[in-house]
């Protein structure tokens, strides 16, 4: 417990100075947070692929994350054709490597375009979506471990319960309407923040369990460890991921 919240308050300190250094700043620490990301995706199944992948999925994550949007469907494509064409060429790289390289990939370049697309809004929408996010980790943690009785999917994750999802939801959706309220109207209208508030802690929560669940499938406990008590990047990023694309799509249909 005491190493995880050392690596917690550490998070934080990092994050929040480069919030306050500006868009730049902040955008360079993802894309570092993103790439480390990428060397995840290669490291579930490094002992039957070769390291010209994993310099395949840090290429194609930074082309992708960095093309005008207009381009992504485009980049998707030619990544498609690049990863099949691979299977040809090289007897060791299956049909099973390329879905589940493109599908996390893809997610992680999808996830860069989100962050910027938040970011030019600014950075108080960003830290929005983030506070509703982990809000809602945080209270379903300790409700669970306080209140939980009921589990509430134990095939994939046997320690989360139905009364810390519920917790959890009912925090977050209160803090981040406030904190929307309050701080972020002046850059989303309130269709968006009501929107926002209702879905990212219950989108959030399924985002931690389809991690969870490819976590069961690869038979890993983490992604990785380079942060301690909290495993990988990935391990971090699972629920804030799904979070950022929920927003996305709320704003182009509210905002």
């Amino acid at each position: 417990m005491k190493e995880r919240s050392i690596t917690a308050f550490t998070l934080i300190a990092v994050f929040s100075l480069a919030l306050v250094m500006g868009n730049q700043a902040l955008f360079v620490l993802l894309l570092g947070v993103v790439l480390i990301g990428a060397y995840e995706i290669y490291a579930l199944r490094k002992q039957e692929l070769r390291p010209i992948i994993l310099a395949l999925i840090i290429v194609l994550t930074i082309v992708g994350g960095i093309l005008d949007n207009a381009y992504v469907s485009g980049f998707a494509m030619f990544s498609i054709m690049l990863m099949f064409s691979l299977t040809v060429v090289f007897e060791w790289f299956k049909f099973e490597h390329v879905s589940y390289i493109f599908i996390l990939m893809m997610m992680l370049v999808l996830a860069i375009q989100s962050i910027r697309v938040v970011l030019d809004i600014d950075r108080v929408v960003f830290f929005y979506i983030l506070l509703g996010t982990y809000m809602t980790d945080t209270a379903a943690y300790f409700g669970g471990r306080f209140f939980g009785k009921h589990k509430l999917i134990e095939r994939i994750s046997p320690k989360k319960t139905v009364e810390g999802a519920v917790i959890g939801y009912v925090v977050s959706a209160i803090v981040t309407f406030v904190f929307g309220v309050t701080f972020a109207q002046s850059y989303i209208n309130m269709p968006v923040i009501i929107a926002s508030s209702l879905l990212i802690p219950v989108v959030g929560q399924f985002g931690d369990l389809a991690f969870s669940l490819i976590k069961r499938h690869f038979n890993v406990k983490d992604f990785g460890s380079i942060f301690p008590g909290h495993g990988g990047v990935l391990d971090r990023v699972d629920s804030v991921i799904f979070t950022l694309f929920t927003f996305n799509l709320i704003i182009m249909f509210l905002g």
